[in-house]
C-alpha cells in the first residue's frame, strides 16, 4: 500500500474533526490546584454544547485540571499559543491546532519505565533522576513518533510467578503510586522497525541505570494493563547511578515545589526539548503528567524549588513565554548553578518555540512519609449518555465500605464522542484497614470494585439514567476493565 493511500484516513480524519469544530483554534482553562488552597474553585468555562474534553491529575495534594473545547464562533488565532492569567492558579487562552499531528490512537503501544516499586517518597536526587528518565524516553521517541500521554508517578508493575494463570489472576496488588514512569505513542504501521529501535534505545539506557522497563503485550488476545517485561529494576545499580550522577544533590524530601504546565500546539519533538532544558538546568521532576487533548499539547509538572532559594513568598501565578518562563525556572529551582549543569540549545528554535508556560507557586507538594498507609490502584472506566462526575461518586461509594480508611482520585479522563455519549478513564487510590492480613487484600479488593460497581449503576438508575446507556467497569487489576 502506498504512502498516499495510507493517509487518506488520517486526513479524513483531520478534516472531520475541522469541520466539526468550524475553527482552526481550540480553547483551553488551566487550573492548579493545591490542597491548602481553600479559595481555589475549578475553571469556570463550560464547553459549549458538551464538546470537548477534560483531564485532572493530583499527587501529593497538588494537581491540575485541563478542559478543552471548540469555540462556538470561529476562530484564527495568531499561530501558537494566546494565554491570559484568570487568577490565583487559573489560565485560560486559544491554540491554533496542527493539522500535521497526525496519528491513529488505533496503533499504539506504551512503554513502562520502573526507578523503584516503593511508594513515592523521591528525594532531589531521585527527582532529577526522573528528569533524566522524561528525557530518555521523549529523546527516544524523537523527531518521528508521537506521544500522546505521559505520566509519573504511576502504578509500578512486577510479573507475576510461572504458576499462575495468564488471566492476572496471581498479580498481587500493586503500589498506587512509585517512581516510574508511562507513556503511550502513537505507532507507524507501515514501519515495525521504528518501534523496535525506539524500545531497543530506552533499554540500552534503563539497563545502564538499574531501571525496570515494560512494553504493552502485543500477543494475540492481550489488552491494555498486561506488559511485556524487558528488564527487571535493579535497585542496587539504579542507587548506585544515582550516587554517581547526582550525589551532590540536597539531602531530604522536598517540601516546596512549583506546578507548570507547558501548553501549545501538539508537535512531534517538543516535549523531547522541554525534558533536554529541563536536565541541563538541573531541574527535577516530582510528578509529571503530558496529555494531548484535541490537538493541544499539555506537559504538567511540579518540580521542586531549591532548598537555598526558598523563601515566605506567597503563592502567585505567571503566563510567559516559555524561554523568559525556563530561564525563570531555572532560577528558582535549578538544583545547582553551576556543577555538572550542562550547556542547551536555546529553546526558540526547537518544535517548543512558540508555547506558553504557565506557573503557580510556591506550593507544599506533601511528599509521602514512610509510615504513610499503602494506596492500591483501582481502576474505572466509564461510557454515558450524559455528563456525570463518575470518579467522585466511585470514590464516595469505595469510602463507604467500612474497610476502606482513606482514598483519593489520582487520575481521570474524559471525552465528548461525535455521538455525544461521554466516555472515560479513571485511577482511584484507596487505602484498607491495616489490620487487614496481606493475603486477604486481594480478596477485599475483589469484593470493594464489585460492590461499587453494583452500586454506582444502581446510583445512576436513580438519577434517571437508562439501564442500556450505562457501560461501567470498576477492577484493581488494570486488564480487567478491558476484558
Amino acid at each position: 500500500m502506498s504512502d498516499v493511500t495510507r493517509q487518506y484516513p488520517a486526513l479524513a480524519k483531520i478534516a472531520a474533526r475541522a469541520a466539526g469544530s468550524a475553527s482552526a483554534a481550540i480553547q483551553f482553562s488551566v487550573g492548579h490546584f493545591a490542597d491548602e488552597q481553600a479559595d481555589y474553585e475549578p475553571p469556570d468555562h463550560e464547553p459549549p454544547q458538551g464538546i470537548g474534553e477534560i483531564m485532572t491529575v493530583r499527587i501529593g495534594g497538588v494537581g491540575f485540571e485541563l478542559h478543552t473545547w471548540s469555540p462556538v464562533t470561529p476562530g484564527h488565532p495568531p499561530a501558537g499559543v494566546l494565554a491570559d492569567e484568570l487568577g490565583a492558579g487559573r489560565f485560560g487562552g486559544s491554540v491554533m491546532i496542527n493539522p500535521d499531528f497526525l496519528y491513529d490512537s488505533a496503533y499504539s503501544t506504551e512503554i513502562l519505565l520502573t526507578l523503584g516499586h516503593d511508594p513515592w517518597r523521591p528525594d532531589y536526587a531521585d527527582s532529577l533522576m526522573v528528569t533524566l528518565a522524561y528525557k530518555v524516553m521523549t529523546t527516544a521517541a524523537g523527531g518521528d513518533v508521537p506521544i500522546l500521554f505521559l505520566q509519573s508517578p504511576v502504578a509500578p508493575f512486577k510479573d507475576p510467578p510461572p504458576r499462575f494463570r495468564v488471566d492476572g489472576s496471581g498479580e498481587a496488588p500493586r503500589v498506587s503510586n512509585g517512581l516510574a514512569l508511562r507513556m503511550l505513542i502513537a505507532l507507524d504501521t507501515s514501519n515495525p522497525r521504528k518501534r523496535l529501535a525506539l524500545v531497543r534505545n530506552i533499554a540500552w539506557v534503563a539497563a545502564e541505570y538499574g531501571m525496570g522497563l515494560q512494553v504493552t503485550d502485543r500477543r494475540f488476545g492481550r489488552v491494555r494493563g498486561e506488559w511485556w517485561s524487558v528488564l527487571r529494576h535493579e535497585p542496587d545499580i539504579y542507587q548506585r547511578k544515582k550516587t554517581e550522577l547526582f550525589g551532590w544533590a540536597p539531602d531530604g524530601v522536598p517540601d516546596c515545589a512549583q506546578l507548570l504546565t507547558f501548553v501549545g500546539p501538539a508537535r512531534i519533538g517538543a516535549s523531547a526539548a522541554i525534558a533536554a532544558d529541563l536536565l541541563a538546568r538541573n531541574v527535577g521532576l516530582l510528578s509529571i503528567s503530558e496529555a494531548t487533548l484535541q490537538e493541544v499539547a499539555f506537559v504538567n509538572v511540579v518540580v521542586p524549588v531549591a532548598p537555598a532559594r526558598k523563601g515566605p513568598t506567597a503563592a502567585s501565578g505567571k503566563c510567559l513565554p516559555i524561554g523568559a518562563g525556563l530561564g525563570a525556572l531555572a532560577r528558582d529551582c535549578g538544583l545547582t548553578a553551576r556543577r555538572g549543569a550542562r550547556r542547551t540549545g536555546p529553546i526558540e528554535d526547537t518544535p517548543a518555540t512558540d508555547y506558553q508556560l504557565l506557573r503557580t507557586g510556591p506550593v507544599d507538594p506533601r511528599v509521602g512519609e514512610p509510615d504513610d498507609a499503602v494506596y492500591r490502584p483501582i481502576w474505572v472506566s466509564w461510557q454515558l449518555s450524559s455528563a456525570r462526575d463518575v470518579p467522585s461518586l466511585v470514590l464516595a461509594h469505595l469510602l463507604a465500605d467500612k474497610h476502606v480508611v482513606d482514598g483519593r482520585v489520582d487520575y481521570t479522563r474524559a471525552r465528548a464522542a461525535p455521538n455525544r455519549q461521554i466516555r472515560g478513564r479513571a485511577k482511584i487510590s484507596v487505602a484498607l484497614d491495616p489490620v487487614i492480613d496481606r493475603v486477604d487484600v486481594p480478596g477485599r479488593l475483589s469484593d470493594l470494585c464489585s460492590r461499587a460497581e453494583r452500586d454506582v449503576v444502581t446510583h445512576l438508575l436513580g438519577e434517571g439514567v437508562i439501564l442500556r446507556t450505562v457501560e461501567l467497569a470498576i477492577a484493581w487489576r488494570e486488564r480487567w476493565i478491558s476484558r
